[in-house]
């Protein structure tokens, strides 16, 4: 009577077990197949280095990268070169918070639906209007919201300086590049140019310039800063104001108060 109830029993779970095996090693094949699709999908329009574009968008109207702090939270950078595919992942060089570097892996698997494949524990997809952007999915499965970040090209290919000129080439073109005429603290007559490369002519001494935009690990700045020949000894940092179409660089946060500018310059184009 026991052998008769217990082996169809064992072949019960037997049968039961192979079946979610099966039914395990179909879904992974499923995914898998799905991966040339996918990657013929999405290959053509995600090269390139993007930057966070809400980021962008306050520092441009607020002409300030301080005021824009709140909206440099999290990936601000990242680099998808499509031509290091191995398999059906890509290793992706990010930049968090527009501090410090990392890396995310990007599978040309399905995300949560047929729009969107797999970046970390986020998911990537794109739209296309005028210009193509990167779309960020960040799923939080404690509340099942959803969060998106949106993401516009800088560059095509990523710099041998790493990730950092792609932020900054996009910050210098949105407040600062162009052409200046004005003139120091002593009233001598300046013509300048700055340019989305971050190069400098026309001010003495000084040929290259950064935007300080690290600045939510160091929250003690009260202005915006600009260095010139940064990591040279030659190296001068001004803190800045833009005004409409006027730039003036103070030497310290006391000539700010003050109002006294080492330089005063009006951008003409």
């Amino acid at each position: 009577m026991k052998r008769v109830i217990c082996f169809p029993l064992i072949l019960s779970i037997f049968l039961s077990c192979k079946s979610k095996t099966d039914d395990s090693e179909q879904g992974s094949s499923s995914r898998l197949n799905q991966s040339p699709a996918l990657i013929q999908q999405f290959k053509p329009m995600i090269n390139g280095v993007w930057v966070k574009k809400d980021y962008i968008k306050k520092v441009k109207k607020s002409k300030s990268p301080l005021e824009a702090v709140d909206k440099g939270r999290g990936i601000t950078v990242l680099y998808i070169d499509t031509a290091k595919l191995t398999g059906d992942s890509i290793i992706v060089p990010v930049i968090l918070n527009n501090h410090e570097g990392s890396n995310l892996t990007l599978k040309f698997q399905p995300g949560r639906n047929t729009t969107t494949i797999t970046l970390g524990k986020d998911e990537l997809s794109y739209k296309l209007k005028k210009d193509t952007n990167l779309i960020i999915y960040h799923y939080n499965p404690d509340t099942r919201e959803t969060n998106t970040d949106q993401y516009i090209k800088a560059m095509d290919k990523q710099p041998a300086a790493g990730l950092a000129p792609g932020m900054n080439f996009m910050i210098n073109q949105a407040i600062l590049s162009g052409r200046y005429e004005g003139a120091d603290a002593s009233g001598k007559k300046i013509t300048a140019n700055f340019t989305n490369d971050g190069k400098v002519t026309g001010l003495a001494g000084f040929t290259t310039y950064y935007i300080q935009n690290d600045l939510i690990t160091d929250p003690d700045h009260s202005h915006d800063e600009i260095i010139f020949n940064l990591g040279t000894t030659g190296q001068k940092a001004y803190s800045f104001i833009i005004n409409k179409k006027t730039l003036s660089l103070y030497d310290g946060s006391e000539k700010v108060k003050s109002n006294k500018p080492a330089f005063s310059l009006k951008k003409q184009r």
